[in-house]
Order: C-alpha cells, then sequence, then structure tokens
C-alpha cells in the first residue's frame, strides 16, 4: 500500500476517533449542533479544538436571551462536560478539565447558581459532587493556567492545577524566567510541582528549602472518636460518585467492578475490626458493671 494510501486512512482513523468523543446529548432538530456543550466544542468544530492545548473560554454569548434558569442548566452542563474531559486523567485533560470546569464555576458562583437551586455554596458543591473548599481550588487553578496559556502554548507543555501553581507567579513577574523554570523541570525527566520548585531554587526564583524539622514524637494513642472522624471513607465514595461511575462505566466497566470489589473488601475488613472493638468495649463495661 502506497504511503499516500496509509496517510489518508491515518487520517480516517483520527476523524472517527475524534467523532467518537462528541456528546451523546441528543443534538436539536433543527440545527447541527449539540445543546449541551459550549460553543467551543461543538462538533463541527472538534479536530480545531484539538491541535490547541488551551482551550478558549467558555463563550458567555451563548446564554444571550436565556432566562436564568436555562443560563444555569447550560452552565451545569458544561461543566459535566469538562468534568468527562478530566476522568481521562491525561496530562492534558486533567489541565483542559480544570481549567474549563474552574471558569465555567466562576460563572455559575457570579449568577449566584446555589441560590437559583435554593442552596449554600457548600450544599451546592455536593450537588456537583466536590467540596466546597474545591470549588475555589477549581476556580484559582483555571486563573492559573488561563494565565500561563501563551507558555504552554510556546512550549506545547500542558501543566496541572499543582505544576500552574508554581509557575503562574513566576510568569506573572518574568515570563522569560517561567519559561526556563518549565525547561529546567523538564530537563530533570519528569516535569512536577516538585520539580518546578527546584529548578525555580537553582535559578534563585525562590528561597531554598527549609532545614527538615526533627521526626515529631510518637503520638498517644488518638481516641476512638478522633479514629473514627479520620476513617477513609472519603476518597471510596468520591470514586464511587454517581456520575464518574456513569462515564467509567461506558469506558471500562471490568476496571469499575474490580475497583468496586476491592473498596468492598476493605470496607467488609473494617466492618469486622469494627465488630471486634464493640465487643471489647462491651465487655469492659461489663467488668466495670
Amino acid at each position: 500500500m502506497s504511503k499516500n494510501k496509509l496517510l489518508a486512512q491515518g487520517v480516517a482513523s483520527l476523524e472517527a476517533e475524534a467523532a467518537q468523543r462528541v456528546s451523546r446529548v441528543p443534538r436539536a432538530a433543527d440545527a447541527n449542533r449539540d445543546p449541551a456543550l459550549p460553543h467551543q466544542i461543538q462538533p463541527t468544530e472538534a479536530l480545531a479544538v484539538a491541535s490547541t492545548l488551551v482551550p478558549p473560554p467558555f463563550e458567555t454569548s451563548t446564554l444571550d436571551g436565556m432566562d436564568e434558569a436555562k443560563q444555569v442548566e447550560t452552565l451545569e452542563a458544561a461543566y459535566w462536560d469538562a468534568d468527562r474531559t478530566e476522568v481521562r486523567s491525561f496530562q492534558l485533560a486533567k489541565m483542559r478539565g480544570s481549567l474549563l470546569k474552574g471558569e465555567l464555576l466562576q460563572l455559575l458562583l457570579d449568577r449566584r447558581a446555589h441560590e437559583h437551586r435554593g442552596l449554600t455554596v457548600g450544599d451546592y458543591a455536593e450537588s456537583l459532587e466536590i467540596k466546597r473548599q474545591y470549588v475555589y481550588d477549581l476556580i484559582g487553578a483555571a486563573k492559573d493556567i488561563r494565565a500561563l496559556a501563551p507558555l504552554i502554548e510556546e512550549t506545547s507543555t500542558p501543566v496541572v492545577a499543582s505544576q500552574a501553581a508554581v509557575l503562574a507567579p513566576i510568569y506573572k513577574a518574568d515570563p522569560e524566567a517561567a519559561g526556563l523554570v518549565l525547561q529546567g523541570a523538564k530537563d530533570s525527566g519528569k516535569l512536577s510541582a516538585a520539580s518546578l520548585t527546584e529548578a525555580a531554587r537553582e535559578l534563585g526564583l525562590l528561597p531554598p528549602a527549609d532545614t527538615p524539622a526533627p521526626k515529631p514524637a510518637p503520638r498517644t494513642p488518638a481516641s476512638p472518636s478522633e479514629v473514627v472522624g479520620r476513617l477513609a471513607f472519603a476518597d471510596a465514595y468520591k470514586v464511587l460518585a454517581p456520575k464518574r461511575i456513569e462515564l467509567l462505566v461506558q469506558d471500562n466497566p471490568a476496571a469499575v467492578l474490580d475497583q468496586a470489589e476491592a473498596i468492598e473488601a476493605e470496607i467488609i475488613k473494617i466492618q469486622r475490626r469494627v465488630e471486634a472493638a464493640k465487643k471489647a468495649a462491651q465487655k469492659a463495661i461489663a467488668a466495670e458493671a
């Protein structure tokens, strides 16, 4: 087969893959547009968007003419699409997901979406399956990533929230220095917030690391209430969030089943220890009586 034919097949394959990533939300009957997606990720623009690392801001003009309820509904639909982008876990997808979600959350707060739903900010965050503080963390991360857009495009290097937090203040003070820091971190063999911080220290842009503090003395046993408060159900609860499971099941149901069974096994172990602790406590109470 000729090189031209192979190239044509490759392009066709990429186009087919991009088409499969388009939202499954039903299209409007009178337009070739997906009503649940913002302007910048409409199906007809999927390939063009893939050619840039930093997506454009949400097109707020698409909200013109909508009542408040429809605006909130449209922004929430765009938020969940950004969440689907982030779930893919790749650095680029994480960056795009964090950026879009943070900017959409800012727009939702500006329009007081929580009050429209009759909720506090904290309860509204829970409805989006995140914690209240994470709302503001995402908004801050989005601002950092957006500020770094020229550097990201110039170096073809996507950065996630923790990396953007290190680079953004340096870039604001001196874009060229930020580029040197990014290159130094990449040259170290692993791009991370830690390698960016180390590269900035080597260039004298950040103070040296503090001398490690001495190891603390062993803690006294925690009270039962403190131990219960620290039980790690929070991570499992987040992993099993219905919206995420719905998306992950579409990609790899076997992996979801394995993960759920592993969490279930841990819960069973914890239940056994809980029962043992209860019996020991009941025995001690009976002995005192």
